[in-house]
């Protein structure tokens, strides 16, 4: 299938993989979004524990922080990325990064089988 024949049967229009990533990289990042915001709460939590707890309590917030904020910034690009092949390949690990979590897992996987379609790949100037 040529890039000539999906813009003939599509008109132009996006696969409706599409809409479906733009709803799971938006999730993921509302997710990602909250362990950052969880992070000073941990740590204002901590001024008021003693010893171990408040070891554990900022190590917690700092994990929050240093994991949340990466992979916020990271599925927020996907919104301003252009059409281009390496951007499939990106959106493809943003995919993977969810197949981490258990209960993510499901919606990765189902997304994973649309997007190695060929139409999404025409769709990025992928061949």
């Amino acid at each position: 299938m040529t890039a000539e024949t999906i813009n003939a049967t599509t008109g132009n229009t996006p696969p409706p993989v599409l809409f479906w990533f733009k709803f799971y990289t938006g999730a993921m990042m509302a997710l990602y979004a909250l362990c950052v915001l969880a992070s000073p709460v941990l740590f204002v939590l901590a001024t008021q524990m003693r010893g171990d707890e408040k070891v554990g309590a900022v190590v917690y917030g700092v994990i929050l922080l240093a994991v949340g904020l990466p992979l916020a910034v990271a599925c927020a690009l996907p919104f301003f990325l252009p059409r281009k092949p390496w951007v499939w390949v990106y959106n493809l690990v943003i995919i993977c990064v969810g197949m981490t979590s258990c209960c993510i897992l499901p919606a990765s996987v189902a997304l994973l089988i649309y997007w190695i379609k060929p139409d999404v790949k025409l769709w990025f100037n992928r061949t």
